[in-house]
């Protein structure tokens, strides 16, 4: 009895060593689980469906296509599950469902939310807990003043002062001097506005109308009826999609129709043309800018894929952003063969990615290249207008009138 116990010890001895020397969880891992708690209803849901949630699920469908992401220190390729939940464009909810899927569902990895109060919102809980987090809708200044404090967060977007200061160049090329400034009353639009409006006022031009509105209006036509008796020589508005078709839709109908049109988040969306029609926003410029006629590799490649897969254009704002954040996570796994978050962030903090916007590197956490700033359309293509040295067109002005 006493040599078999003996015997029994050895083989619990042997067990230990090799527990100790290859974890179980190198073996039991089958796939990679990431989560994202998002808009699917509320005033933010038409951008997420727009920019996000398509690429996102694109995204997954190709990475399992080919068997999964190859993790070095599983030996294996992993595929991808994904996790959505509502966050009901509501930030409460939003902070409670990340938390959900970090505590509850123990994620691998987080996908970010649509709009830069969401991401204001669930950027230092991902960074609580240790979670990179790559935002593909934040476009904010106040970010880089607490970047240092949320090194997990990464802005791949281009912010407030590269958009704004292209857009204010424009108006500079174009001679303007009076211009109306309107704003959402959201994180977007009253940053933007903040960059704006003094940089309009060091350039000379004037803001006869400086306003902000309220998210989720549903009619703004007294206030554009005031822009139409100011007779500015622009309207710039700093807007979410529903205000951008909005705003777009009572301008055509009360003949508002200024030398520059320039509207925030939605232009750029194919939706926006197709509802319109391609000639009647011929002119339009918005926030973005992308086009599958940039010299990127895999640029046309995605955009075919996208097309063929949900039957529709990606927009020219968000979703190439969206995707490129993607690549550089699969990119980031492949790098350094794990997916130790810690060694994830480092990584993608430091390196240089090849994706569909370009070859993107952040510095103190935010991408320091983009494909353009600022598009308009023309022929029903949304082209690079500013800044200046990224052109794919000349910019029209004057903006034609509504047809």
């Amino acid at each position: 009895m006493s040599g078999m116990i003996k015997q029994l010890r050895v083989v619990f001895i042997l067990l230990a060593v090799l527990v100790v020397a290859f974890p179980l969880t190198g073996y039991c891992k089958d796939k990679i689980l990431i989560g994202t708690a998002i808009s699917l209803s509320g005033p933010y849901a038409p951008g997420a469906g727009m920019t996000q949630i398509p690429n996102y699920k694109m995204w997954v469908e190709e990475v399992n296509a080919k068997g999964g992401i190859y993790v070095k220190e599983y030996g294996k390729r992993l595929p991808v599950e994904l996790i959505i939940y509502d966050d009901k464009s509501d930030i409460g909810t939003a902070v409670k469902l990340v938390e959900k899927l970090v505590l509850e569902d123990k994620v691998d990895l987080l996908l970010p939310p649509w709009g830069t109060a969401m991401h204001f919102a669930v950027g230092p809980v991902a960074n609580k807990y240790g979670y990179p987090l790559i935002g593909p809708t934040i476009s904010s200044e106040k970010l880089r003043k607490v970047a240092h404090k949320i090194p997990y967060f990464f802005g791949i977007l281009n912010m407030p002062r590269e958009q704004g200061a292209a857009l204010v160049d424009l108006l500079v090329e174009f001679g303007i001097k009076k211009v109306a400034l309107i704003y959402v009353a959201d994180a977007y639009g009253i940053e933007w506005t903040a960059e704006v409006s003094p940089a309009l006022k060091a350039k000379g031009i004037k803001a006869v109308i400086e306003q902000s509105y309220p998210l989720g209006a549903k009619d703004l036509s007294p206030l554009l009826k005031k822009i139409k008796a100011a007779n500015v020589d622009a309207l710039l508005g700093m807007s979410y999609p529903p205000d951008t078709f909005l705003i777009t839709a009572q301008s055509m109908g009360l003949k508002l129709n200024p030398k520059l049109f320039y509207l925030g988040v939605g232009v750029a969306f194919p939706v926006y043309r197709d509802k319109f029609g391609a000639k009647a926003v011929e002119g339009v410029m918005g926030a973005g800018a992308w086009n599958p006629k940039l010299p990127y590799p895999g640029a046309k490649e995605y955009y075919d894929r996208h097309v063929k897969k949900w039957n529709k254009e990606p927009d020219r704002w968000g979703s190439a952003f969206a995707y490129a954040s993607l690549q550089i996570l699969e990119q980031a796994i492949e790098k350094t063969g794990t997916l130790d978050r810690k060694k994830l962030r480092d990584v993608i903090a430091t390196e240089t990615f090849p994706t569909v916007i370009g070859p993107v590197k952040f510095e103190g956490g935010f991408n320091i290249q983009a494909p353009g700033e600022i598009g308009q359309w023309q022929n029903g293509e949304f082209e690079v207008v500013a800044g200046k040295p990224k052109r794919t067109a000349k910019p029209i002005y004057p903006k034609p009138a509504w047809p």
